[in-house]
């Protein structure tokens, strides 16, 4: 029999050079410049195993030449990018010399290309490296044997029965993304539901909680969240051994916490499968050991509720027993094939192998989910999910399990694609009320402060993001945002954050305990004060153009989303109106189209501040004890875009620039407020840059406020001063220097002692965010509430009707402070 070559191994691994999803090069240079003697010794080495070869060969791959000037196919491109030359290689004699040769040749151009040796340079141990080689002979021997490649074939046992499916590229008339992603299961309670529905008092939660860096932060967390019918099981990343023996010992002294023993714990990496594992080793505790628990909630110890336990449990039971509380894109994920890799992890970082076929339903029967990994699951869910190494081998979890684990971000896709393909995909609430937002992208950090564990795709600009430190002048957005948790949170970032916090969820607490409300309430149903105006919503002027033959509001003109500076009235209205108009009301048949503004919903529990409209029209603010006062949204009441809220674009990325509507997405950028004359110029319209995004803004050398208002470019005396970078084109678009003022409404410029040309000037003109300091672009504002006259036919006057309840009688009786607050400090 003839025998095999002996560097099979060798052969497993070159022969992955035809599948790499980086080209092998084969300097072509080097060929044509080898001479006679580079010649001898690769023939010198032939003849070493070939004792019958007597003549240089030379292998061609086709008796036909390519004619000149013909562009070649995507394919040839392709071929082109991983040719192999086996020109100088001898192929005569048997079938086993000629296969040794071609090992040879394969060898040395594998070597060339260093795609190994670049993945074994990121290993620490021979351990890793035999796993990566391991994974790499895989894809090898699926060529060797005619067989697939890992996961090309595989067909998923999907479960899902019953649930609406869609056709993402034609949607029907009237449904979006947005009503889609809605998706509930909160049956109406009745006699035939009532069996799904537990009391508040009987939900029982298991807290599943991922640690790693700080024993404090996962003690704090714990303490927080005690009550007596509430289990504690904190995994603690294998990496961190200070943390484990400080939680352990805690933990010793107090019942209903464990902390998973050395056998289960597993050393986490951003991106990689051991995340996955790691709440796993959770949920297998859980279930092995039968804790008894109605309700399985996932979270980090960077996580900290930001509401009361008792409303906790009051939402939970808002929903049936069975419901599972995750956040998932149900637009499947459908991933090129290009950017979509195998990975092995191993020495505490991912490791890319090859491409990994992407799952489908028309190539695998399911799909694939983008999703949190943080999440509140069913007993039944949780006792689903606990084992999945013994589930039946056809079954999706048992075979999803084997996919995932070569998954870059395994955490964002798991839990959601194994909800979305089982019999669980009809019992799914599309929010786990946790309240986060993401950093900026990776890539777009200065690459020499870029963390390269989160850019691991062979594109080194396609990277990861973590979410943004919650601080203290994030409190309101916390209260606004109807969750019941919120992370991430850094002690050593701000250290005051979540004292306030806890003084909140004890005020919540004991109110809900001295109402004794049992009904739960609905998602983002907290106790919070209206803060919209009376009437049927406001018309918001600028209050320099309130006494003048062309009243400017704010609003969207005839069209668009951008926010800009229009009419108010009506043409015929303006003759009209009475001196000290604003002090009243207006009707809708008076103004002109989208002028018309919802102030509201505003925070309240947390800043104990107060917004009140005063009888001039002008919005009195005042200060909170932690804030400095209430923030609001401004959304648009009329047109195809009401509903929206007034937003600043991309203030995350870039401070400064156009304003426009945006849907609502509780975003910092879509909280605003009235100046206080303190912080801010009284009256202006403001809001105010997270600490975070300042200090990003302050490291790159440019100065940045922490409060931004609503005015016009090229008005103000520190225009000069504020960052037009990729805004340039909006500034541009400014024309204010050659406008004729004749075309202009009271636009005979500026007057005797006057320091700025009239604001008029700059009507129909889109809006931006400028410092508040930039004196002059600064627009201040007073405002007038709509009326419907129905609603007066009783009254004698407008004076005597009310002027607004943006302050009602418990905010006036509510403790008041003159502490000034610093945001800059907050």
């Amino acid at each position: 029999m003839r025998r095999r070559p002996q560097k099979l191994f060798l052969l497993l691994l070159v022969l992955l050079v035809t599948l790499s999803c980086r080209a092998v090069e084969v300097a072509e240079e080097e060929d044509d410049n080898n001479d006679g003697e580079d010649d001898e010794e690769v023939n010198e080495e032939d003849d070493d195993d070939d004792d019958d070869d007597e003549y240089e060969y030379r292998y061609e791959t086709s008796s036909r030449s390519t004619p000149k000037n013909v562009k070649p196919t995507e394919h040839q491109l392709i071929l082109q990018d991983t040719l192999v030359d086996f020109s100088q290689t001898n192929l005569t004699g048997d079938a086993v010399t000629a296969a040794q040769h071609a090992v040879d040749t394969l060898a040395r151009a594998f070597l060339s290309e260093g795609r190994l040796e670049e993945l074994f340079e990121k290993t620490k141990t021979p351990e890793c490296r035999a796993l990566i080689a391991k994974h790499y002979g895989y894809h090898v021997m699926a060529i060797a044997k005619e067989e697939p490649l890992p996961f090309v074939d595989i067909q998923f046992s999907n479960t899902c029965e019953d649930e609406q499916s869609w056709d993402f590229d034609n949607l029907p008339k009237g449904v979006h993304m947005g009503i889609i992603q809605n998706r509930t299961y909160q049956p109406e309670r009745n006699e035939t539901t009532e069996h799904l529905y537990i009391s508040p008092f009987d939900v029982k939660i298991c807290y599943g909680i991922l640690a790693h860096d700080n024993a404090a932060a996962t003690i704090r967390l714990i303490e927080a969240l005690d009550e007596s019918s509430t289990q504690f099981i904190v995994h603690i990343d294998g990496k961190y051994e200070e943390t484990y023996q400080a939680v352990k010992e805690y933990a010793a002294s107090r019942d209903r916490i464990v902390v998973l023993d050395d056998q289960n714990r597993v050393r986490v990496n951003w991106g990689g499968f051991q995340m996955v594992n790691a709440t796993m080793q959770m949920l297998n505790y859980a279930e092995n050991n039968n804790l008894d628990f109605t309700h399985f909630i996932h979270m980090a110890a960077t996580a900290y509720p930001i509401a009361s336990n008792r409303r906790i449990r009051n939402t939970l039971a808002a929903y049936p027993v069975d419901a599972n509380f995750l956040h998932i894109i149900l637009k499947p994920n459908r991933p090129h094939h290009s950017v979509w890799n195998y990975f092995v992890e191993c020495d505490d970082r991912l490791h890319r192998i090859h491409r990994l076929p992407p799952i489908t339903k028309e190539t695998h029967k399911a799909d694939f989910y983008t999703s949190s990994q943080w999440f509140m699951i069913s007993k039944e869910f949780a006792s689903f999910l606990a084992n999945p190494e013994v589930a039946p081998p056809d079954s999706f979890l048992r075979q999803y399990w084997d996919y995932i684990q070569h998954v870059v971000v395994a955490d964002e896709s798991f839990f959601g694609t194994v909800l979305r393909n089982t019999q669980f995909c009809n019992k799914h609430h599309n929010w786990n009320f946790l309240h986060l937002l993401f950093d900026q992208w990776e890539n777009e950090v200065e690459l020499q402060k870029r963390d390269e564990r989160k850019c691991v795709m062979p594109d080194p600009n396609h990277c990861g993001r973590s979410p943004t430190t919650i601080t203290l002048d994030q409190l309101d957005i916390l209260e606004m945002s109807g969750d019941l948790f919120a992370r991430k949170f850094n002690d050593e970032v701000d250290t005051k954050v979540k004292d306030v916090i806890d003084t909140l969820r004890m005020k919540e607490e004991f109110e809900l305990v001295v109402l004794n409300e049992t009904k739960p309430r609905l998602e983002g149903d907290k106790p919070k004060v209206d803060m919209s105006l009376e009437g049927h919503g406001t018309l918001i002027v600028a209050k320099e153009t309130v006494n003048t033959t062309f009243p400017l509001c704010l609003g969207l003109g005839n069209g668009g989303n951008q926010v800009r500076l229009v009419p108010c009235f009506k043409d015929e209205v303006v003759p009209t109106l009475a001196k000290g108009w604003e002090t009243g009301g207006v009707i809708m048949e008076e103004v002109r189209n989208h002028t018309r503004w919802n102030i509201g919903p505003c925070t309240r529990s947390s800043s104990d501040g107060n917004l009140k409209r005063l009888d001039t029209g002008d919005v009195q603010a005042t200060k909170g004890f932690y804030t400095p006062g209430p923030r609001c949204t401004f959304s648009i009441m009329d047109g195809i875009r009401a509903g929206r809220c007034l937003d600043g674009e991309s203030l995350d990325r870039q401070t400064g620039g156009p304003v426009h509507v945006y849907p609502c997405t509780k975003r910092w950028n879509q909280f605003l407020s009235f100046g206080d004359g303190v912080n801010t110029p009284a009256g202006s319209i403001y809001t105010i840059v997270p600490k975070h995004i300042r200090d990003r803004i302050i490291s790159t050398g440019r100065e940045q406020e922490a409060y931004m208002c609503l005015g016009v470019a090229y008005r103000g005396d520190l225009d000069e001063e504020d960052w037009f970078g990729e805004r340039k084109e909006f500034f541009d678009s400014y024309d204010i220097e050659h406008r004729d003022p004749s075309q202009v409404p009271d636009g005979e410029g500026k007057g005797e002692g006057e320091k700025y040309r009239p604001l008029v000037y700059w009507y129909g003109e889109h809006l931006m965010a400028t410092r508040c300091s930039n004196e002059g672009a600064v627009v201040e504002w007073v405002v007038v509430p709509f009326i419907v006259e129905d609603d007066n036919e009783n009254e004698n006057d407008m004076d005597n009707a009310p002027q607004t309840n943006m302050s009602t009688d418990d905010m006036d009786k509510a403790p008041q402070t003159n502490m000034s607050i610093d945001v800059e400090e907050l």
